[in-house]
Parts: structure tokens; sequence; C-alpha cells
């Protein structure tokens, strides 16, 4: 039986080097979050911003960017249409008018909410057939990766 041409040969990503293999699967975890989002219009960068500010409410924007690795122009540009959608709120700060801080609105939480949900819903999809304890490993290895290599901020 003849092999077809689109499959992928055995072992293609033992040899790739760490940087790679972590974009390869962020594009392909994307790809579910994309779906997720599209409906309403939105991209993967858009629903990070919400989750984050979800986890985090009430961080100055460009804390978000840094936490996310988004330049302040694109995460003004998810930011805009985050707001235009009456999904996020933008509140400038007293001592500072130039600053500003975002957190949901209610429809933005309940969206968010949703989202989350049938993220989790597509769990067995986005992580691959991975073990709970592969899928904890995995995380703890990325936020000890993300905590030395991620951005040095103080947000009060």
């Amino acid at each position: 039986m003849e092999k077809p041409e689109h499959d992928l040969p055995k072992g293609i990503y033992e040899d790739i080097d760490f940087s790679v293999l972590t974009q390869i699967a962020g594009r392909m975890i994307a790809q579910h979050v994309e779906a997720i989002g599209k409906e309403a219009g939105l991209s993967a960068g858009h629903l990070s911003v919400l989750g984050m500010i979800h986890r985090k409410p009430g961080l100055v924007q460009s804390v978000y960017g840094a936490i996310l690795a988004i330049n302040d122009a694109t995460l003004g540009r998810y930011v805009d249409k985050l707001e235009d959608q009456g999904l996020v709120l933008r509140e400038r700060c007293d001592d500072d008018r130039r600053t500003v801080r975002l957190t949901l609105t209610d429809a933005g939480l309940a969206f968010t909410i949703a989202a989350k949900k049938r993220l989790e819903d597509l769990r067995g999809e986005v992580t691959g057939g991975l073990s709970p304890a592969d899928i904890t490993v995995l995380q703890e290895s990325l936020v000890t990766f993300l905590t030395a290599h991620g951005p040095d901020i103080e947000e009060t």
C-alpha cells in the first residue's frame, strides 16, 4: 500500500529545536482558540487579552502587553476592537491620565467564561492526547520558562 504524500514522516519532530517546537505547538493550539473566537470576529490574540484581563483585572494596558508578549500597537488594536464590542472597559487613572487600566464589562465576563468553557470542551483535541500528568509537567515547565524569560514588571 502506497503512503499518501501528506503523511508526516515518522519521528519528524524529534530533531527540531526547542524554539521551533514551541512555535509549532503554539500555532496548533491557536487554531483551536481561533475557532472559538471566530463567531464573534475575534482572534486568538483577542481571546488571550480577554483571558488575562479576567485572571488579572485592572492592570495597566501595557502590562497586559508585556505579559502576553504583544507589542503596544497590536495590543491597542485588540483593545480597541474589544472595547467597540462592549467586552472591555478602559479606565484612565486619576493620578496619570496617560495610564489606562483594563477591566471586563459584564458582557466581556460572560463571553470570556463561555469561551473558556468551550476551550475546556476541546481540551482533548488541544492537548493532543497528553496524559494529565504530562500536561501538569508541561505547564509547570512553561511557567518556569516564562517566569525566567518573561517581562520583569512591577505593577500595583
